[in-house]
């Protein structure tokens, strides 16, 4: 199984760079689980455009955003 060498990103007040291993065929679910990161407060980017939590990771840039909501 290949491994895939992602780099992330991650706005949540501060900015945070990483390099996250994941095996081939992994979701942005499985790196937002590795990262700890709750998939209901962050919207993922892959080279500026949003994507699909459920899809298959591929290589290239990660961005996480997360998200602020108020009332």
């Amino acid at each position: 199984m290949n491994i895939l060498k992602i780099p992330v990103k991650i706005y949540a007040g501060k900015v945070s760079s990483m390099d996250v291993e994941l095996p081939e065929g992994s979701t942005y679910i499985d790196l937002l689980d590795t990262l700890k990161i709750n998939p209901e407060t962050v919207i993922v980017f892959k080279n500026g455009t949003p994507v699909a939590v459920d899809s298959n990771v591929t290589s290239g840039n990660v961005d996480i955003m997360r998200v602020v909501s108020g009332g």
